[in-house]
């Protein structure tokens, strides 16, 4: 069962950044941007909050351990950050924001964080603090719902989307009343009669049908050709 709190019915989202490479963890943006969203409805996943809380308790995992104890800092952080993180995003969370800075750059969990919420079709907000859109990797502005390149402006556009529209409905599609919330440029737009009745994935507007049509059909598609040259090459090799 979905983590829910009843003050925030908008949806759980998951605030996604550089921790180990960050200043205080990242905790500074992360803590101004849970009293933005708890203020338009939505549930923040302050991971940093939630790692200080468990150092608090428990002690620290990994950040003194040696080079010597490799082994021992690998399976601390597959066990305690690496399943602990993509678990949160995965069952309990409808959203990821994603400050995409400096300390992204130097670390890998937020990208990778980014890669399974995109495999599990939950949308990702990604706040790009650089100059223009070539400085965020190609393969993760694919990964995004949609990119900004203000935060303010993130906050306008999560106050505006229909209530509830994050979260899931029981065929598992994110919608709210007849709104649908598109995976490709992240607009909340309106079915009329019918309901999906059924899993669709990746959703789509209808603008961005026909982008996705384009891109399907004004190329070969490029995982079977891949198929096709290493069997070739295969059987070439094969022959005595």
């Amino acid at each position: 069962v979905m983590l829910k709190h009843p003050k925030y019915p908008r949806g759980n989202i998951y605030l996604s950044g550089g921790m180990q490479h960050a200043a205080n963890l990242g905790a500074g943006w992360r803590a101004d941007c849970s009293t933005h969203l708890k203020g338009m409805g939505y549930y923040p996943l302050d991971i940093a909050e939630l790692d200080i809380a468990y150092t608090a308790a428990h002690g620290e995992l990994y950040r003194f351990m040696s080079d010597e104890e490799l082994l021992q800092r690998k399976s601390n952080i597959r066990k305690h950050f690496v399943y602990t993180d993509l678990q949160l995003i995965i069952n309990d969370s409808d959203a990821l924001i994603v400050l995409y800075d400096e300390s992204v750059r130097l670390g890998a969990g937020t990208v990778s964080e980014c890669q399974i919420a995109f495999n599990e079709d939950i949308p990702v907000f990604l706040i790009n603090t650089y100059p223009t859109l070539d400085d965020v990797p190609g393969w993760l502005q694919a990964l995004t719902t949609k990119i900004f390149s203000d935060i303010s402006d993130l906050y306008v556009y999560l106050g505006e989307l229909p209530a509830g529209v994050l979260k899931r409905d029981a065929y598992g599609n994110h919608h709210s009343g007849s709104h649908y919330l598109c995976s490709l440029c992240g607009c909340a737009f309106e079915k009329g009669k019918q309901h999906f009745v059924s899993k669709v994935s990746p959703m789509y507007c209808l603008p961005c049908v026909d982008i996705v049509k384009t891109t399907f059909t004004s190329h070969a598609d490029r995982y079977q050709f891949f198929l096709e040259y290493l069997e070739s090459e295969s059987a070439g090799e094969a022959q005595p």
